[in-house]
């Protein structure tokens, strides 16, 4: 099963190459400008394959989780259970995966919270990068989303380091700051609407240590959040409103990395 496009640059390979199929006639008739066109193509469908390349190749288990997570039915359901409109597309994939792995690695983190497990690649990606002892929170709606993961999880050897929270995060984050818990790292992928209450909860109730990182993936969110003359979709404009937020909190620095679909990197401000 091949995957839809659903970052900035995997899009923008999508429509040039729809644009050089279609308008192939116009455009060769164009001096120069099939030429230029061509480059551009190149440049954005050549990206990922390239990154992907050179960065070091993932475990077997991820290998298998990205295969059978492509493989299985994620369809709606209605099961109260089961959350609509979860997709493979949502894998966070190799080269993020190796991304947060070396983070959790360079960190030595021994707690890390994870907000948002889907079939779990981001759990066991970081699970790989933990010293022994070390210990993921992993906090997930979807019951079968869920079930997938630990099964990934006892497939790749990482059960012990890994605490599943089946239920509404924010529930789960309330037991957490009742317990005093601190996290070196907080990986967020979960339901952009409540991005801002997430991290909201968790700089107020001092969840993150001193040295601390906070993750945020789909900060970029398929481009809809810098286009120009675009209704964004309602993912598109809760991650716009997440990002102004961050841009003014004043507890964290921040920086955006263009990788995959846009990743934050937050720290407790000095």
């Amino acid at each position: 099963m091949k995957l839809r496009p659903v970052t900035p640059i995997s899009i923008l390979a999508k429509k040039l190459e729809q644009l050089l199929e279609t308008h192939a006639d116009f455009i060769q008739s164009r001096s120069g400008l099939a030429e230029d066109l061509e480059l551009c193509y190149q440049i954005a469908a050549g990206l990922d394959p390239y990154t992907e390349k050179h960065t070091t190749q993932e475990s077997a288990a991820l290998k298998r989780l990205t295969e059978q997570t492509k493989n299985y039915d994620w369809s709606d359901s209605d099961n109260p259970e089961f959350v609509r409109g979860l997709e493979a597309e949502m894998l966070s994939g190799h080269v993020e995966g190796k991304f947060l792995k070396i983070l959790v690695a360079g960190l030595k983190a021994k707690n890390i919270l994870e907000i948002g497990v889907f079939s779990g690649y981001s759990a066991i990606a970081m699970a790989e990068g933990l010293d022994a002892g070390g210990n993921i929170i992993a906090c997930e709606l979807d019951k079968r989303a869920a079930e997938f993961a630990e099964d990934q999880f006892k497939k790749a050897g990482v059960s012990d380091k890994i605490n599943m929270k089946i239920g509404p995060a924010l529930q789960t984050l309330q037991g957490l700051a009742d317990e005093k818990s601190k996290f070196d790292m907080v990986f967020l992928d979960a339901d952009k609407h409540n991005y801002e209450n997430y991290v909201r909860f968790i700089l107020d109730n001092n969840l993150l240590s001193a040295d601390g990182l906070l993750v945020v993936d789909n900060t970029l969110l398929q481009a809809e959040v810098y286009l120009d003359n675009h209704e964004p979709s309602v993912p598109g404009g809760a991650i716009s409103s997440f990002n102004e937020y961050m841009t003014s909190e004043s507890r964290v620095e921040q920086v955006i990395i263009p990788l995959r679909d846009g990743v934050t990197l937050a720290r407790l401000a000095n």
